[in-house]
């Protein structure tokens, strides 16, 4: 009795190790995974057991059943089932079976839903779709979290700046609509944005003829959920920090839909106490001075920023085709600037000075931007129209006070005019455009797609700058200190595109743009005018479901920002000054873009060819030869070749690594420097998040970046980068709880040098270090937010055609 249970046990054990291994695999041999593979009675009638394949495309399957004959099933979504021949085999015995080839399924079958799990990452021609709601942790997360995770995407909060694959003068869009403020208000609004209401972020690294021709690094659009359920829902949420000053942050917005109205309000206060400084030391050759002198220059700057937006907007359904909607987003933000400059001058000819200037500003700008559109859409053609006017408004007064002090910390007025007992400035800038945009897009048949549109821009800008000298207690206008001009701007664009489907793996894409552009001065020989054509090709080759070939050419323009064309003043010290650059050119580049994804792996090499770029922070000398001006300049031009790299790494469940890095060359020629100089480097950056899931409502992210030694114009910067870290509890009730810190290693100090390179005007010759207040102290912060009402009530979803226009006002 014994043996026969010991018998009886042998042969279940025998049973339940009989195994079922293979391959499954496409036409082209590539492997699939998570295909579902069924192992059926001969019948088909009892299932025994099934398997997933993994990333390889390999399937093991165990069965305990005495059934002599079988069949295998295999089924994915877009492929054709596929189903064996009845087989049998011998218990205890591994069944190895041929490769299995899924053949994709052509027929569409109209009257039959289907529900599928989205790919994380989609790759198209004009960049890459991130369906963020496929990811465990975009539930109670924040947009700006989601960007800060999304390949590609680097968020500097120093220059309080987004870049895309390496490259700045990125656009950041919500639904197709510009965000009509500040970066700085940018991030806040962000970072108080629920993630649960977002469906995509699409990351545009090639955009096609259709969108605006300016901007060289491309469109970061985040797509808001829609849906037609009706109610009422709000999300609320308060932030609180502190490094060397308070941080204070708070949002709320609020949507109500009915069948026919959506309706939607944001209204959001920021408040930012924060100190950052740097020091320079070196030598120039003023004329002023009377030769070589040796300077060791400090400033401390405490900030104090407070911002207010609201964002209000209706859209009314006319009939099931037609909608129309308006919305307008008020911007106001009133910064007080208290900096403390303090200089210490060597000269070779006059005694030794300590010079310490203590400049005060209360800023006060205002943004607003009224926006309409009408939109017809059938099942074969789409019509619309969009009218935006925006207004921007500046003043930034300030006073300035200076006393001097000799080798014994005695105080003495020295000799000469720049020695000025103080001094006050008036800037003020007004920006007024109008813009109209017409769009057109009509399907001919399922393979071709045909867009057409125009659109024309008109603004005028109006900047009043002066420096006012104190002499015997009255202030007095400095010739050298005035400027007062007005620039009229006219854009005409007209584009088409058509998308075509050569074939189930091959699509091509051809636009061409034309941009006419009128730019008027003041002095009529500043008057610039062009036009020009603007073509965008992309060639996709689908390998598989899981790998593709992407080649992309374009060509854009990246106009100056209209506060970098205006003559503003802002002081800096007794012989600079900071200003714009009115004669400043637009600059134009070419870019090839050859992309290769396979699954969630991305590699692309980028060549670019571009003329005229703008370099920030230059300094040239004026006609008089005592007043160094700071100002953006243009290159001759600058060619770059670079290889970008997006891998993300699961290592388990629990524990999640996207490295995203760029390596790359850099070859560009300066004309602003008293000798014309050429330059070449190697640089490379890259930015590493890592998540761990340590409960299903409870995560800890860390993550760095890094950017390697590069040149500013005639500027090189030594490398630097941050390691930043927080954790976040999510409630049952839909509300979230986060913790973080920025730079936490307070490793952010920004070293360069001016006069490395070539000769720099005056003979300057300086190193500086830069440190912002998070090198001084890391920030903390603490974050709540609160979703209420019904979370699948209709959102509204106003648009603009001042996408560019936006763009270079903020």
């Amino acid at each position: 009795m014994k043996s026969f249970s010991i018998c009886c046990a042998l042969l279940c054990f025998l049973q339940v190790h009989t195994q079922i291994k293979g391959k499954v695999i496409d036409i082209n041999k590539n492997p699939i995974a998570f295909a579902n593979v069924m192992l059926y009675t001969d019948d088909n009638e009892t299932l025994i057991r099934g398997d997933i394949t993994d990333e390889n495309g390999n399937f093991n399957i165990t069965s305990s059943s005495n059934t002599a004959e079988y069949r295998l099933k295999v089924s994915l979504l877009g492929f054709e089932t596929w189903e064996s021949m009845p087989f049998s085999y011998s218990s205890g015995s591994i069944k190895h079976m041929p490769e299995i080839v899924l053949n994709e399924l052509i027929d569409q079958l109209d009257a039959i839903t289907l529900v599928s799990k989205k790919k994380l990452i989609k790759r198209t021609q004009e960049g890459s779709i991130i369906n963020v709601q496929e990811s465990l942790l975009t539930k109670g997360s924040t947009a700006l979290q989601l960007l800060e995770r999304s390949p590609g995407v680097i968020l500097d909060q120093r220059n309080n700046s987004f870049s895309l694959n390496g490259k700045s003068n990125t656009t950041v869009m919500i639904n197709g609509k510009v965000i009509r403020i500040p970066t700085a208000d940018v991030i806040t609004m962000l970072n108080g944005m629920s993630a649960d209401n977002i469906e995509l972020i699409e990351l545009l690294t090639n955009p096609s003829s259709k969108y605006d021709a300016d901007g060289n690094a491309g469109i970061i659009n985040i797509v808001l959920q829609k849906n037609e359920n009706l109610g009422f829902r709000g999300n609320a949420s308060i932030s609180g920090g502190y490094g060397l000053g308070v941080k204070q942050t708070s949002s709320v917005s609020l949507n109500y839909g009915t069948e026919k109205i959506a309706a939607f309000g944001t209204y959001s206060f920021a408040y930012d106490d924060t100190l950052d400084g740097f020091r320079g030391i070196g030598s120039t050759t003023l004329p002023v001075f009377g030769g070589v002198t040796f300077i060791d220059f400090n400033s401390e700057t405490a900030r104090i920023n407070r911002s207010q937006n609201l964002n209000l907007g209706v859209d009314y359904q006319l009939n099931k085709n037609s909608t129309l909607g308006a919305s307008i987003l008020l911007n106001s933000s009133r910064p007080t600037i208290n900096r403390k400059n303090r200089g210490l001058y060597d000269f070779q000819e006059n005694p030794y000075l300590d010079a310490r200037i203590h400049l005060k500003s209360n800023a006060n700008w205002k943004n607003y931007n009224a926006s309409s559109f009408y939109e017809f859409s059938s099942d074969t053609h789409t019509f619309t129209v969009t009218t935006d006017y925006i207004n921007y408004n500046n003043q930034s007064p300030n006073l300035v006070n200076s006393s001097y002090f000799n080798e014994l910390g005695e105080p003495f007025q020295p000799e000469g005019d720049i020695y000025n007992t103080g001094n006050r400035g008036f800037n003020e800038t007004n920006i007024n455009v109008g813009v109209m945009k017409i769009d057109y897009k009509t399907t001919i048949n399922e393979k071709l797609v045909i867009e057409t549109g125009l659109k024309g821009s008109i603004s005028k800008t109006k900047n009043t700058a002066r420096i006012e000298i104190e002499e015997d207690g009255i202030f007095v206008t400095d010739d050298r200190f005035i400027s007062n001009i007005e620039t009229k701007e006219q854009i005409a664009a007209l584009y088409t595109q058509g998308n075509y489907n050569i074939n189930s793996k091959l699509n091509l894409q051809m636009g061409m743009r034309y941009e006419y552009w009128n730019q008027s001065f003041d002095e009529s020989n500043l008057d610039r005018k062009f036009g020009k054509l603007f073509p965008s090709i992309f060639l996709t080759k689908t390998i598989s479901d899981t790998t593709s070939w992407n080649i992309a050419f374009t060509k854009r323009i990246t106009r100056p920002n209209y506060i970098d064309l205006a003559s503003y003043l802002r002081y800096n010290s007794p012989t600079s000054v900071f200003t714009g650059n009115p004669q400043l050119l637009p600059a134009i580049t070419n870019a090839l873009n050859i992309t290769y994804n396979y699954k969630s792996l991305s590699f692309s090499l980028i060549g670019t060819l571009e003329d005229n770029p703008i370099a920030y922070f230059q300094v040239t000398e004026d006609r008089r030869s005592d007043l160094a001006i700071i100002s953006p300049q243009n290159l001759k031009y600058q060619n770059s070749l670079d290889l970008q790299i997006n891998i993300p790494w699961r290592i388990s469940n629990w524990w999640n690594i996207n490295w995203n890095s760029t390596f790359g060359y850099r070859a560009y020629k300066l004309l602003h420097t008293p000798i014309e100089t050429t330059n070449n480097y190697f640089h490379y950056n890259f930015n590493v998040n890592q998540t761990f899931n340590i409960t299903d409502k409870l995560s800890l992210q860390l993550s760095g970046w890094y950017t390697s030694n590069h040149y500013n114009g005639s500027y090189k910067v030594d490398g630097f980068g941050s390691l930043n870290t927080g954790i976040k509890k999510s409630f049952k009730n839909g509300s979230s709880l986060q913790f973080t810190i920025t730079d936490l290693l307070k490793s952010i100090d920004i070293k360069s040098s001016i006069g490395s390179l070539t000769r720099e005007a005056y003979n300057n010759v300086f190193n500086v270090s830069y440190r912002p207040e998070s090198a001084r102290s890391s920030i903390f912060r603490l974050s709540y937010t609160y979703s209420f009402g019904n979370s699948k009530v209709k959102t509204g979803n106003s648009r603009t055609g001042a996408k560019d226009e936006n763009s270079r006002i903020n």
